[in-house]
């Protein structure tokens, strides 16, 4: 009998990074890292601007773009934070350059957040780091420019994060009580979204008796599409998948359908033991709302004493299917092409018109001629007839080929 030795491996912990750009993003940093109960993870706020950085007063903070800004911020511009992030690449890359994940928070249609954020994810795609970046749009009462500066900057961040969750400051109205402050909404925004990274530290860096682990979690990231996540809070066992459809069914987001998902992470960490049946109905309910039997499912399982309710569902769904999208300007030249067919259907139209027009004045100018020619012959045929004259049998039956009518009305 052979003995087998296993050798201790020293076990590499995974540093969780959660970074806020711009001022939204501080804002949120700062209300994260007085709610966060672990101390394994670490929070940073990144601006153009010394003065919100100032208020950031229960975590690190970067300046960047210095030398451009002098610390006065971006003037709601995004060229001059992208800019100004390029200018501070050498601080970024320290700042991040012994992470294991970055959850990026940032709030767009203004300056730094929009045009720095791309630029710190493309740095921790290059150096293998996945990041997720959690997005919050504008009121739509904010204008068409800070809108559009915003979906320019989305579009930059999906291009290199590894998952993105879009949050709509316009589903705040809807989501809360009409009588709710302004900065009651911003922080119930800030706490869905500090559910959501509490869930994800506790799925990777405490132990269950299903882990998912750093290269699960890296998979599922790595599967292009978009990406649907949430927490659900159960209160009892038998609430296990309505805790599931909770998770995707957050009215601060704008479409969490995860129909033709192609890999999915589910967590659910619970009180107590679940018992197997309702955990299988929950895997079952998952099914269905994925619609293929093709899906990578990671399942974690984690008992944690410590919860206030029965359990949490934590759902990570990747590699979704993208709508297909026009943009402005392929709608703009669909709206050409339709101008063009109709005024071609219009030409058209009035071609034959004219076509007709053309043929029928053609044929009033032939019956024309022909009226002509029956004047001639008539004039010629009535003084011979008259005369008794002899009238050739050719002549005769030209006569007669004469509508009636015609001679009738030429005679008169």
């Amino acid at each position: 009998m052979h003995n087998v030795i296993l050798k201790e491996t020293e076990s590499k912990d995974i540093n969780i990074h959660v970074i806020g750009v711009g001022g939204c993003g501080g804002n949120a940093i700062t209300t994260m890292a007085g709610l966060c109960q672990h101390t394994n993870i670490r929070f940073t706020s990144i601006n153009t601007d010394i003065s919100a950085l100032h208020q950031c007063d229960n975590h690190e903070v970067l300046l960047i773009g210095e030398s451009t800004t002098k610390g006065y911020g971006a003037g709601a511009d995004p060229l001059v934070a992208h800019s100004a992030a390029r200018q501070s690449e050498e601080a970024l890359s320290t700042l991040i350059e012994h992470d294991t994940i970055i959850i990026v928070i940032v709030g767009l249609g203004g300056g730094t957040g929009s045009g720095a954020t791309p630029v710190l994810l493309d740095m921790a795609k290059k150096k293998g780091i996945n990041a997720m970046c959690f997005v919050t749009l504008p009121f739509k009462s904010e204008g068409s420019q800070r809108h559009q500066i915003a979906l320019d900057a989305l579009q930059a961040i999906k291009a290199v994060a590894n998952a993105t969750l879009v949050l709509s400051n316009d589903s705040l109205v809807s989501a809360l009580n009409e009588t709710v402050g302004l900065l009651s909404a911003f922080r119930h925004c800030d706490t869905q979204m500090h559910r959501i990274v509490e869930a994800i530290i506790t799925m990777l860096t405490k132990t269950g008796y299903i882990n998912v682990d750093i290269n699960d979690f890296s998979h599922i990231l790595s599967l292009e599409g978009n990406t649907a996540l949430g927490v659900g809070i159960a209160e009892d066992g038998g609430l296990l998948c309505d805790a599931l459809t909770h998770a995707l069914n957050n009215p601060l987001v704008d479409d969490q359908s995860i129909v033709g998902a192609q890999g999915v992470i589910v967590q659910l960490t619970c009180k107590e033991e679940p018992s197997l049946v309702m955990y299988e109905e929950m895997l079952a309910t998952l099914q269905n709302l994925i619609e293929s039997a093709r899906a990578l499912i990671i399942t974690g399982v984690t008992v944690s004493p410590e919860l206030p309710h029965f359990g949490e569902v934590l759902v990570i769904a990747t590699g979704i299917p993208v709508p297909q999208q026009h943009s402005e300007k392929e709608q703009h030249n669909e709206k050409e092409k339709e101008g063009e067919l109709e005024n071609s259907t219009v030409s058209d139209e009035y071609s034959k018109l004219e076509q007709y027009s053309l043929l029928e004045e053609m044929d009033m100018i032939e019956q024309s001629r022909e009226l002509e020619e029956y004047r001639e012959l008539i004039g010629e045929m009535v003084p011979m007839k008259i005369n008794g004259s002899r009238i050739s049998s050719n002549l005769e039956s030209k006569y007669f080929n004469i509508p009636a009518f015609i001679r009738q009305q030429m005679k008169q």
